[in-house]
């Protein structure tokens, strides 16, 4: 593996959403006892998923030729300016996320509050009502 773009090896993670449109998957860590925090990993122009729903620790890494290999013999994908092979170490395994972009955010947020790159409940704005 590259250097990690994320490296939460202490923290919980949940897959918290996903949104056909955009291909959007959000990865959350709640504020606990231990954390004041709350992070959040969007990947976006997700075309494909190997992963847990609840990860003891995240590291996210771009994939390196091995874990390539593996991810172009499971989901018959090739990289590309598109897609991006993702490499995730979680609850002591290894998964992957083939997506076009990951970043990463830690707020103070409440557990369902908007987020910077999560502003509403299905991943789109807020709406107003009147």
């Amino acid at each position: 593996m590259t250097a990690p773009l994320v490296d939460r090896p202490e923290r919980v993670f949940q897959v918290w959403a996903f949104t056909v449109s955009m291909g959007r998957l959000l990865l959350r860590s709640t504020k606990s006892g231990s954390f004041r925090t709350r992070v959040d990993v969007l990947f976006q122009n997700v075309k494909a998923i190997n992963l847990p729903t609840q990860m003891d620790g995240l590291v996210v890494s771009v994939a390196g030729p091995e874990a390539e290999k593996r991810i172009i013999e499971a989901t018959g994908l090739l990289p590309d300016a598109d897609a991006t092979f993702f490499e995730l170490e979680c609850s002591g395994r290894r998964g992957f996320v083939v997506a076009g972009v990951a970043v990463e955010d830690e707020d103070e947020g409440e557990f369902f509050e908007p987020s910077r790159y999560w502003p509403g409940p299905d991943g789109l704005p807020p709406q107003q009502v009147s």
